[in-house]
């Protein structure tokens, strides 16, 4: 409400209007009101306010954050696919334009929708910067965070190992936060940023007031773990999106192979309704399957998600030409499969 009554005053008084300078004074005018609420609680501080101060941009940009994640992630799952293309149509620019602009339309990829989100935060973080590096408190006492007797003090002005501590800590919630950030961790410029921006934002920091490496490193916790909730997020969808696929491939083989039995005249019945007498039911975390004759199960560790090196146990049935099948794909003894009059599912041979 304090944003558009600053508005409505300056336009009815008809002074000039200053975007950049109203924002800087709405970021100062918030961190005072938090440090009100700081002041509220019993605990007042200025380290604290930043705190709640971060957590306040962080929902504030964090919508248009996730989409550029998202959109970055996209891409680089389908990085393999345009590979391929470039190799396929090499010498041929025009070609590989209307691929690849095909491969976005199948895959709801759009290159350029993370270019808006990240337009959109760079002003309200350049904004921010000024706004904290110029920053005044009204309460200059509880303007101290531990060894730090002075927020507006430099790095580099406390001597010895006292100089180092917030850079290194700056550093290190970076590293954490990019870790956790990056699509893949083989490509080797991911790989170079994620060491080289840790070390640059922690060196710049020596020469910036205390109270913006603490609202960076703030930045940096709070980041981390969003970030680390949507991977976990995300891991699950692509499992989900993965044991779906797997579910349209056997569907599909399973129906080329009822339309090739009919181009035949003969009438196909499924595997299972072959082998019905063989039938071998197994339990695998409390759920039954059927497996095919040939079919054994063999324990399998993978990756928890693609952004984590931690493993998990599954289970695989291998198929007697040693390929693997995942048990979603396996048929279960109940509900019965029904019958389908015409093509012979359940229904016994056809009468000539």
């Amino acid at each position: 409400m304090y944003f558009f009554t600053k508005i409505f005053l300056l336009v009815a008084s008809g002074e000039s209007f200053n975007l950049w300078t109203w924002l800087k004074g709405c970021f100062t005018w918030a961190v005072e009101r938090f440090f009100d609420i700081t002041m509220f609680i019993g605990l007042p501080s200025y380290a604290l306010a930043i705190f709640f101060f971060t957590i306040f941009i962080k929902i504030l940009l964090q919508p248009a954050m996730t989409k550029q994640q998202r959109t970055t992630r996209q891409m680089s799952k389908i990085q393999p696919q345009l590979q391929e293309i470039q190799k396929k149509y090499t010498g041929n620019p025009q070609k590989i334009q209307q691929e690849t602009m095909k491969l976005y339309q199948e895959t709801g990829v759009s290159p350029f929708s993370s270019c808006l989100p990240l337009l959109l935060q760079m002003p309200i973080l350049l904004a921010l910067f000024q706004a904290l590096r110029g920053f005044t408190p009204m309460y200059p006492e509880f303007y101290t965070f531990f060894w730090i007797r002075d927020l507006s003090d430099l790095s580099n002005s406390y001597p010895g190992i006292s100089g180092w501590i917030l850079p290194i800590i700056v550093g290190g919630a970076t590293f954490v936060q990019q870790y956790l950030a990056i699509t893949n961790k083989k490509d080797q410029t991911q790989k170079m940023m994620l060491y080289i921006m840790p070390v640059m934002f922690g060196w710049f920091t020596r020469s910036f007031p205390a109270f913006l490496a603490l609202y960076w490193t703030y930045y940096s916790i709070v980041g981390g773990a969003i970030q680390l909730w949507l991977n976990k997020r995300w891991a699950k969808e692509d499992a989900r999106d993965e044991e779906e696929r797997l579910q349209r491939e056997e569907e599909e083989r399973r129906l080329k192979k009822i339309k090739k039995a009919e181009q035949k005249g003969q009438i196909f019945e499924e595997e299972a309704s072959e082998a019905k007498k063989d039938e071998n039911i197994v339990t695998v975390g409390g759920v039954e399957y059927i497996l095919p004759p040939g079919y054994s199960l063999r324990e399998k560790k993978v990756k928890a998600h693609p952004y984590s090196d931690e493993e998990e146990t599954i289970t695989m049935a291998i198929m007697p030409d040693g390929r693997e099948k995942p048990l979603s794909a396996l048929k279960k003894p109940e509900p019965p499969l029904p019958a389908f009059p015409g093509l012979g599912f359940g229904m016994g041979k056809k009468k000539k």
